[in-house]
C-alpha cells in the first residue's frame, strides 16, 4: 500500500512539472505595451490620398489588450481589419485579423532607445501552408505624442511580396 502510495505521488509531482511552464518576461515589453497604450485615439494617415486610412485605437478587456481597428476604402469597396495587442506571459504580441483572411501572431521586441517596437512572425490560424500570402513583419516608430510611423511587410511564397509604410497623425 505505501508503495502504491509512492508511486501516485511520484506521478502526481511529475504531471504537476509536466504541466507548468516557465514564462520569462520579455525586457522591454511592459514598456512597449505602455508605450502602445499611448495610441488609445482615432488616426488618420498623415499624405492626403483618396484612400486614406485610419486607425481607432482602445482599450479593452479591463486593460490588459488595445484594439486596433483599421479602415479604408480600396476600389470603392470598405476595407476594415482588426489587430489585438497584448502581453503573453510577460510578451508582447500582436493577432492581426487580415483581409487576406489568416490571423497571424507576433512577438514583439522594443528598443527604447529609438523607439521602436519590432514584430515577426510567430504563427497563424488559416494560413494552409507558408507559401500563402500573410503579414509577416511589422515595425512601429513612435515619433512624439501624435506621430507614429508602421510598417507592415507581407509575405507570399515565403519571399517579401510588399511593404506598407505609413505615418499616422492624431485626430
Amino acid at each position: 500500500m505505501k508503495k502504491a502510495a509512492r508511486v501516485l505521488m511520484v506521478v502526481a509531482l511529475l504531471a504537476g512539472l509536466a504541466g507548468s511552464r516557465q514564462v520569462v518576461a520579455a525586457p522591454g515589453s511592459a514598456e512597449a505595451f505602455a508605450q502602445l497604450k499611448s495610441l488609445v485615439g482615432h488616426w488618420e494617415e498623415q499624405k492626403a490620398s483618396e484612400n486614406k486610412s485610419t486607425l481607432d485605437v482602445e482599450l479593452t478587456a479591463g486593460g490588459t489588450t488595445l484594439v486596433e481597428k483599421f479602415r479604408m476604402v480600396e476600389q470603392g469597396k470598405p476595407v476594415e481589419m482588426i489587430t489585438m495587442y497584448y502581453l503573453d506571459g510577460g510578451q508582447i504580441k500582436l493577432t492581426h485579423y487580415c483581409m487576406a483572411g489568416n490571423q497571424p501572431t507576433m512577438r514583439g521586441s522594443y528598443s527604447p532607445e529609438t523607439k521602436t517596437l519590432t514584430f515577426e512572425f510567430e504563427n497563424a490560424t488559416n494560413l494552409k501552408s507558408a507559401n500563402d500570402g500573410h503579414m509577416h513583419h511589422a515595425v512601429y516608430k513612435f515619433i512624439d505624442n501624435d506621430h507614429f510611423r508602421t510598417t507592415w511587410t507581407f509575405q507570399k511564397d515565403q519571399k517579401d511580396a510588399f511593404a506598407e509604410d505609413v505615418i499616422y497623425v492624431r485626430k
